[in-house]
């Protein structure tokens, strides 16, 4: 049965590198508006945004076409996951309580936020409060004048921030993170097949969101080598890691401390009624409204008989019941006392191990937190914890390896719980967790993140370093390795502190993640300042010349190249030679039409020189090509140009 004619091609390697083909860089992101999953070609970023809105992806773009001047190709895949809200903790007197909601496209970034009064106000009333706001760990703020309005929608990234009835003073603070939104295997799929359904040459592939373990990363080297075996494409994908993060981003839990509002013609009515079920009364308001929930730990001050700290086992909208705690019968003067809740923490000692913290709302899981994580516990009476192993983490409750807890109840608001991980530990789990990703040419893992100015939102974001790597690899030709440092540093790209110290990772500081096979940024060991690729490596075996992603590049150029071209001899009727192998001058003719595309393609010297040292492609003189369904082979030796990887001085003193 006949089938569809068609040339192949398959990848032989004797060396060392990695690359990627001609053509546009193509950027595959979930978004919120119009996931129509149609590659579009953009030129600015105005038009993208108005196609699907903001989105991680679009800030790539955004860097892409600024620094490259480029056009690039955006692939918008749908949101699968939403974007949430990891950790929320407030501080200070003001009784007005901040919820949020998502906008019309949802949570679209991930965001460590910090809002802090300047001016206190009461919300919905004369001026209204006044506050800074930073979304990128204080690197950067904005000053936001709420007014009358008790909404603030926070530009671009999806946030809206609600104010609840009642007052915010001045260094009042409400620090809070949320979670980017992210894509699934059913949209990457789709988008390689609608790529293959158009006619545009892509170099690279650029996946944004972060892998959380081999399995995703499984999921792009499936569409990766599907494009080069089913649509006989070449190209290679770029993304990163999870990591994690910079202290300030690692897993941490806390509470928002909740203010119930005392009027000033409000009294309480404290009554004891036995040895639990003890109850306080308010004459008017809702404790409720005042947002109080059944398990939160409540504080009461500022009265003669009944300052105390209790759990709250029921609630209705005036009458608050404890579980345990013990009241004095009183009656509180007009105005007079105080109540402030937060979610509860309930410290359980079980035996010798197991001991177990549980909370009533919230999750650690959504806070980051997992079995195997050390862990410090701050703020408590009885329970601060230097480090420990937990154990076992579910949403409400966390089981630690071996500390000895004491019974006790307390706020969320009071107790801070972190995460501690060394830079070292976290690039070992990382190399754990994808070493099955194994000789993989087409796909590039990035390790660790930097800082860069949002050429949209204007904030400080940690960006993958896959991004980095990206902007600097489409600045230069394909055989140019975006680790040769005499190209300078990365523009605008951070890896420290305000106060200049480095806290992303650094390969030249840190160490481990090259040893890993993981793209990752690096400082100069004696200058010039900055931030520098400290080398981009694909997934391809150790000593592969392909496990470098310059070399990559280039052999995907060659290969679209001669599969171009000796797709166009299909059809072609050679003469033959008597034993039915093609002549020697009809062979040459068909070799003289690919040699001059490859040399136009890889030899021809450039602004930044020739791609390969050599380049050419050589027809079978064996192939018997009488009857039908014969094949002419051929072969294609590509010269890859050298990469300097190091330089040994020996030193003579005289």
């Amino acid at each position: 049965m006949p089938t569809r004619p068609q040339a192949s091609l398959s990848i032989a390697t004797t060396g060392g590198a990695y690359a990627g083909g001609d053509g546009y860089a193509v950027i595959l992101a979930c978004v919120g508006k119009n996931a129509d999953g149609v590659p579009r070609v953009f030129t600015g970023i105005t038009a993208l945004l108005e196609q699907h809105d903001y989105s991680q992806g679009a800030d790539l773009a955004a860097h892409l076409l600024a620094k490259t001047r480029s056009p690039v190709i955006f692939v918008p895949m749908p949101i699968v996951t939403a974007g949430a809200l990891r950790m929320q903790r407030s501080t200070g007197t003001g009784t007005s309580i901040v919820t949020y909601s998502a906008s019309t496209y949802g949570y679209l970034e991930e965001v460590d936020a910090t809002l802090t009064v300047t001016t206190g106000g009461t919300i919905g009333a004369g001026s209204g409060p006044i506050f800074t706001l930073s979304l990128d760990g204080g690197r950067t703020t904005k000053t936001v004048r709420l007014g009358t309005a008790s909404t603030y929608t926070i530009p671009h990234v999806g946030i809206v921030l609600n104010f609840g009835a009642g007052t915010m003073v001045a260094g009042d603070t409400l620090t809070f993170r949320f979670t980017a939104p992210k894509w699934d295997n059913a949209g990457l799929t789709a988008a390689r097949t609608a790529l293959a359904a158009q006619q545009k040459a892509s170099r690279s592939w650029n996946v944004v969101g972060d892998l959380a373990n081999s399995t995703e990363a499984g999921y792009v080297t499936t569409i990766t080598n599907a494009y080069e075996t089913t649509n006989k494409r070449f190209v290679y994908a770029r993304t990163n890691v999870r990591d994690g993060g910079a202290p300030s981003m690692l897993a941490k839990s806390s509470g928002v401390k909740r203010w119930v509002k005392i009027t000033a013609a409000e009294t309480l009515t404290f009554a004891e009624v036995g040895a639990t079920d003890d109850t306080i009364t308010r004459s008017v308001g809702s404790f409720v409204d005042d947002g109080l929930a059944v398990g939160d730990v409540v504080t009461v001050a500022g009265t003669t008989l009944n300052n105390v700290t209790g759990r709250i086992k029921t609630l209705t909208a005036t009458v608050l019941t404890f579980d345990a705690t013990d009241l004095v019968a009183e009656v509180t003067a007009a105005g007079v006392g105080s109540i402030v809740a937060s979610n509860g923490l309930i410290f359980a000692e079980v035996g010798g191990t197991g001991d177990t913290i549980t909370r009533n709302a919230g999750s650690f899981v959504t806070e980051g937190f997992a079995a195997g994580d050390i862990v410090t516990i701050t703020g408590t009476a009885s329970n601060n914890v230097t480090t420990d192993a937990l154990a076992s983490v579910s949403a409400t409750v966390l089981t630690l390896a071996s500390t000895d807890l004491a019974a006790e109840e307390i706020g969320s608001h009071n107790v801070t719980i972190t995460k501690v991980l060394s830079k070292a530990a976290d690039v070992s789990l990382a190399d754990i967790a994808f070493a099955s990703v194994d000789a993989q040419k087409r796909i590039d893992l990035g390790y660790g993140r930097a800082r860069v100015l949002s050429p949209i939102t204007l904030w400080e974001f940690r960006r993958p370093a896959s991004w980095h790597v990206a902007v600097r690899e489409y600045q230069h030709a394909l055989h140019v390795a975006s680790w040769q440092n005499d190209l300078g540093p990365l523009d605008g790209v951070d890896l420290e502190d305000t106060n200049k110290q480095i806290v992303e990772y650094d390969e030249r500081v840190d160490g481990g993640a090259l040893a890993a096979r993981f793209t990752c940024l690096t400082t100069s060991d004696n200058g010039p300042n900055g931030t520098y690729v400290a080398m981009a490596l694909t997934r391809a075996t150790d000593g592969d010349v392909l496990a470098y992603t310059h070399n990559m590049a280039v052999t995907n150029k060659f290969c679209s190249i001669v599969q171009a071209e000796t797709t166009r001899m299909i059809g072609k009727t050679p003469v033959l030679n008597a034993d039915g192998t093609a002549t020697e001058s009809e062979l040459k003719l068909l070799e003289a039409r690919i040699n001059q595309a490859l040399t136009e393609g890889l030899l021809s010297p450039g602004s930044e020189g020739q791609n390969a040292s050599s380049a050419t492609w050589v027809a079978s003189r064996a192939d018997d090509l009488r009857g039908t369904g014969k094949t002419l082979h051929g072969s294609g030796p590509l010269g890859l140009r050298g990469t300097i990887t190091n330089v040994d001085t020996a030193v003579v003193v005289t």
